[in-house]
């Protein structure tokens, strides 16, 4: 959850039945992360790529925050040897070899989320012998290609906390203040309801890219 119930309601000046309210601020959530292409919460991720022949690979989520461990062909790169750039790592003075799935990037991408809404300590890992939880990890690799990887003691750095954009806040609550004034109309009610109240939620249809446009600039390229 990146915006909270209480933000909601001091942006709408609406204080409705808390479980009602929720169900606009998921559904807005879902519909910006959706336009972005990654979950905007800060996580461990674990990617398996494409060697290209170039000096750059794109990664699955961003912001990147950390490049923790790099293998290359089974062969473990220094991370000293790389940078990062949104989704996108590159290999100072070397290009990525050209292969399928022989590139192997573990790395922390995305922003914090207040510690009232989520308890950020959980989602870092200090490193030591202990072996990771692989299910803790997003990303295209499976889980036989992470245990190697992620279980060789190698402690993984925390990053500096960087908290979600305005903009990507003022969207959620401007399209959840939408749904909400929509709902009074029925718009593609469904049965669901809450509680005793008999309250229904509902499909939406509207058009948001005019909402979502503002946050274009964060959303990951396609490729």
């Amino acid at each position: 959850m990146y915006v909270s119930l209480e933000q909601f309601n001091k942006f709408t000046g609406v204080h409705d039945e808390p479980e009602k309210q929720q169900s606009f601020i998921d559904a807005a959530e879902g519909i910006v992360t959706n336009y972005l292409g990654y979950d905007l919460g800060f996580r461990k991720y674990l990617t398996v790529a494409n060697g290209n022949g170039r000096e750059d690979v794109q990664l699955e989520a961003r912001p990147i925050r950390e490049i923790l461990r790099v293998v290359v062909n089974d062969i473990e790169i220094p991370i000293t040897q790389f940078e990062e750039t949104n989704e996108y790592i590159f290999y100072k003075n070397e290009m990525f070899p050209e292969g399928r799935r022989n590139i192997t990037i573990v790395y922390n991408a995305g922003w914090d989320i207040n510690a009232d809404i989520l308890d950020i300590d959980n989602n870092y890992y200090d490193g030591g012998d202990a072996a990771l939880d692989t299910t803790d990890y997003l990303g295209s690799a499976d889980a036989a290609t992470v245990s190697p990887i992620l279980n060789a003691g190698n402690a993984l750095l925390v990053s500096k906390r960087t908290t979600i954009p305005a903009e990507i806040i003022s969207t959620i609550l401007r399209i959840a203040s939408l749904l909400q004034s929509e709902s009074e109309s029925n718009i593609g009610v469904t049965s669901k309801s809450f509680g005793d109240s008999g309250s229904r939620s509902f499909v939406n249809y509207t058009n948001f890219n005019k909402f979502l446009l503002p946050i274009s600039k964060y959303r990951l390229k396609r490729i």
